[in-house]
């Protein structure tokens, strides 16, 4: 039986692409629809998933929806995954992937009976030519569609595939932790499922590689999650077929239970950002210890972290 995952991934990967403008672009608007529909979520906006915006005469839609908390008045936990292509791709990895997780989360959500809304956004135009611009789906929503001040924001990219390292490919990586101190703690405290590893550190490593874009640069608590960039990047290769179902899934059961860990931690005072240094070095020895004692890699500082990161992200194009 084929999880839910794969279906939705399928069909928005069958057009053979969503890029702004496509056939595909508009299937995947209405597939989305439906499917937010079914995962229960009410329209952000009260009449229609859609928020529609246009920029030199070009048309976008960002869909948002609302899956309701205990508590409507508390500041909502809104979740990110964008869903058009940067050009002629399937774009199964990049971004349906993703999307499915965040589907499959809100069905998993129901029985928490969470205090705050979480808010779903699937943006358009996180691709070039927009990419980091004003005009961005998730800057536009955040500056000009959305209508209160968000508790955190969680944002999914490149989530599907198995990381290119023998003993490593379920794992993924999260940066934005020091965007707040009960984020840190929040992954401390969430646990993992059996076989998925995650490991965290800061942004400033990689930069702003997707939609917390927008968070980061107004000073939002936020998670982003990536297992990096891969062969298929881009590509018309980036099918279906090449996507892990299984780490997924586990990817999901994660992140339910970080949703909740974070509804019930109190992130009201920002303040400044801070190094969180502890929980990194938590996550590491947890993920890939095995790793640093067989090739002899100390690991006991920000300094450790930062050359064995940065080694990583060069070496296996992450």
């Amino acid at each position: 039986m084929r999880l839910q995952l794969e279906i939705d991934v399928e069909i928005l990967a069958a057009p053979g692409t969503r890029k702004v403008g496509s056939t595909g672009h508009d299937q995947a608007v209405q597939y989305l629809k439906s499917r937010m529909d079914q995962v229960g979520l009410r329209p952000y906006n009260g009449t229609g998933y859609e928020l529609p915006y246009e920029v030199e005469s070009t048309q976008y839609v960002n869909l948002a929806g609302i899956w309701p908390g205990l508590d409507s008045s508390l500041k909502p936990i809104l979740l990110i995954a964008h869903y058009d292509t940067c050009g002629d791709q399937p774009g199964a990895d990049d971004n349906a992937a993703a999307i499915a997780i965040w589907l499959d989360v809100l069905a998993g959500i129901k029985e928490l009976s969470l205090k705050r809304d979480v808010l779903l956004l699937f943006p358009d135009a996180e691709e070039p030519p927009r990419f980091l611009s004003e005009h961005m789906g998730s800057t536009n929503f955040y500056q000009t569609q959305l209508s209160q001040p968000i508790h955190a924001g969680l944002v999914l990219d490149l989530v599907g595939h198995d990381i290119p390292l023998q003993g490593m490919e379920e794992l993924v990586f999260i940066f934005g932790g020091e965007s707040h101190a009960g984020l840190a703690e929040a992954l401390l405290e969430t646990p993992l499922p059996q076989g998925l590893k995650n490991i965290a550190t800061l942004n400033r490593y990689v930069g702003d590689l997707s939609d917390h874009h927008v968070l980061r640069d107004n000073g939002e608590p936020y998670l982003f999650f990536t297992c990096g960039r891969w062969e298929h990047y881009h590509q018309t290769s980036d099918i279906p077929d090449h996507l892990n179902y299984s780490k997924m899934a586990k990817m999901s059961q994660f992140l339910v239970s970080l949703i909740k860990q974070i509804d019930a931690k109190d992130l009201n005072e920002k303040g400044s950002e801070f190094d969180p240094v502890e929980m990194e070095l938590h996550l590491l020895h947890r993920a890939v210890g095995s790793y640093l004692h067989q090739h002899g890699i100390a690991m006991n500082n920000r300094e450790d972290i930062q050359k064995f990161v940065l080694n990583w992200i060069n070496q296996y194009k992450l």
